[in-house]
């Protein structure tokens, strides 16, 4: 039974951190062997670890009640909360829609080394692409506050 020194043992994780992985080239597959082989010790913790890999694969989160989730859109802070974020994300989102918006009049429509009739298809596309997002939008919001059906489970 051989001993392993620091040097061994530190080459030894780094090549057990690829293994684990699965990143191993086929000449440190053939060192990672070899350690495995030849150290008691490395073949413990590489059994260890395809162990721990087999348990760790099959858990899986505990999904809470519908009731919890019921009872936590019941209560006001919560829906206040998420309310909140999606106004700051929105006037966020409006704020960074409006500086790219400056910026590509300013600087990429007023090049005049960028041909015409590039500049004019890029801002119809801009233009287009925007207006479809907002309807889209304005469609989902209308529908999700006047669906009569949004309380049944489908």
């Amino acid at each position: 039974m051989k001993n392993i020194d620091d040097k061994t043992r530190e080459a030894f994780q780094e090549l057990l951190t690829k293994a684990f992985d699965g990143e191993l080239s086929v000449e440190e597959q053939k060192q990672f062997n070899h350690f495995v082989e030849q150290f008691p010790e490395c073949a413990k913790e590489w059994q260890e670890m395809q162990s721990l890999r087999r348990v760790t694969s099959t858990m899986k989160f505990k999904e809470p009640a519908k009731e919890v989730w019921d009872m936590y859109w019941l209560n006001t802070y919560n829906r206040l909360e998420r309310g909140i974020a999606w106004i700051l994300f929105s006037v966020g989102a409006i704020l960074v829609g409006a500086f790219v918006l400056y910026n590509f009049i300013t600087q990429f429509l007023q090049d005049s080394h960028v041909p015409a009739m590039l500049r004019w298809g890029i801002a119809f596309l801009a233009i287009g692409g925007a207006a479809l997002f907002v309807s889209v939008l304005r469609e989902k919001l209308f529908t999700s506050k006047n669906d009569p059906y949004k309380e049944i489970e489908r």
